[in-house]
């Protein structure tokens, strides 16, 4: 617990979600899409400086509980005054599965996390009974078998052991290098074997990564599979994930060593049920949505919801926001916004909300603020009265074929620049 509470609180400091909340706060009109179940944190309309407060509440309250000084007081501070400036993130139209963070974190703020690493336990022996960290640390482990289950039970149900096919893995790296405008390393595409391996693979892995947790004896071979394969990811699919697997040190059997070095550890102690009681509860509740939202596939909410699934089969083209300008001269530019600089999955993520491939309707304001922000990020200058068009388009996604001209362009919404 005491690893889990260093390692969470870090990751919630560092991150970009947190660092950009009130840059994001400044810019209400952008935070037009609330996700499933972030409905409340919509409703608290942080202004930026409520932002900028809440902000430095967190990294205080973070490096309290980092340090583990009052380290559950800490961690409750910390979850309520990050989640709603993590929210901001997730109102631009892409939902950051990164809400595991708290799970974590506010089953910690209830969990004996301060007993050992802390400036709580300085010149102190830890001496309560081991099934008080026991039951978070199981918890904790649920929490990590059920954010893989239901992604590979998904894709199981949706597409079959076809999803594994070497067509459809290299379909989905290039998916991913496309989005990045970045090829790896090893073009692994060019080992369709190779690729079939590694995509039934990913099936197993996920499908079978919390009965492996569940045994003490398979969690070793479960945290090396779980690195081998987000290794896996970060370098062919770039995708790294370093908020999920930093949590692994829930694998690893602190207490084994913690009992050879101090055996009356093992003998229970008189109020230790109650203890724990509030750490079940907590736990036991979002053990419980999150298996909710994993059977319905709900990816699009937050703070709890199901991991990205990536279930459908997909081809060897993705959908995109193309712009053409036609100035009042009749010159005509197209563009995307990605001709300086790749866009982040963020800004990927609200591409494909505001353009209907989520299935929601086209935003038409949306679609216009996108345009001239893709006109100011290729360094184009609209000129005024111009008709700008927007379209949905399709762009192959084989980086032998980058430079080709889209496809099956549908027109979304059209308005003259001021």
């Amino acid at each position: 617990m005491a690893a889990l509470r260093v390692v969470v609180s870090l990751l919630i400091l560092v991150s970009p979600e947190l660092q950009q909340a009130t840059a994001l706060a400044a810019h209400p009109e952008r935070l037009n899409y609330v996700p499933e179940g972030a409905r409340w944190f919509a409703a608290l309309e942080l202004t930026p400086s409520a932002a900028q407060t809440l902000r430095f509440v967190a990294l205080s309250s973070g490096a309290f509980a980092l340090l583990g000084y009052y380290s559950r007081s800490a961690l409750a501070v910390l979850t309520l005054s990050a989640m709603p400036l993590y929210a901001l993130s997730q109102f631009s139209g892409a939902v950051l599965h990164d809400m595991h963070l708290f799970w974590f974190s506010g089953l910690l703020a209830l969990s004996p996390c301060g007993d050992i690493w802390a400036l709580d336990a300085w010149g102190t022996q830890p001496a309560r009974a081991a099934r008080e960290y026991a039951w978070p640390v199981a918890l904790c482990r649920a929490f990590l078998g059920v954010i893989y289950l239901f992604p590979g039970l998904h894709k199981l149900l949706e597409s079959g052991w076809d999803w594994g096919s070497a067509t459809h893995v290299v379909a989905q790296m290039h998916a991913k290098w496309f989005q990045w405008a970045e090829v790896p390393w090893l073009r692994i595409d060019r080992y369709p074997w190779l690729c079939s391996i590694g995509g039934h693979a990913v099936l197993l892995f996920e499908l079978g990564f919390w009965p492996l947790v569940s045994w003490r004896k398979t969690r070793p071979f479960a945290a090396c599979l779980g690195l081998g394969f987000h290794w896996a990811t970060q370098a062919f699919l770039f995708i790294p994930f370093v908020s999920l697997w930093a949590c692994y040190v829930v694998l690893v059997p602190w207490g084994s060593f913690r009992r050879r070095s101090n055996p009356a550890l093992s003998k229970p102690e008189q109020g230790a049920r109650h203890a724990t009681l509030p750490a079940l509860a907590f736990g036991t509740l979002v053990l419980t949505l999150a298996l909710v939202q994993g059977v319905r596939g709900q990816t699009q909410a937050w703070p709890i919801a199901c991991y990205p699934t990536f279930a459908g089969i997909i081809g060897d083209r993705l959908p995109d926001l193309l712009v053409e300008t036609e100035s009042p001269a009749g010159e005509r530019i197209r563009f995307t916004g990605r001709e300086r600089a790749p866009r982040t999955q963020a800004e990927w993520g609200r591409v494909f909300r505001i353009s209907g491939v989520y299935g929601s309707p086209p935003d038409a304001s949306a679609l216009r603020d996108h345009a001239l922000a893709a006109a100011a990020r290729a360094g184009l200058s609209i000129t005024p009265g111009s008709l700008v068009r927007v379209y949905r388009a399709d762009y192959a996604t084989s980086p032998e074929a980058w430079q080709k001209a889209p496809s099956n362009p549908v027109l979304l919404t059209t308005f003259h620049a001021l």
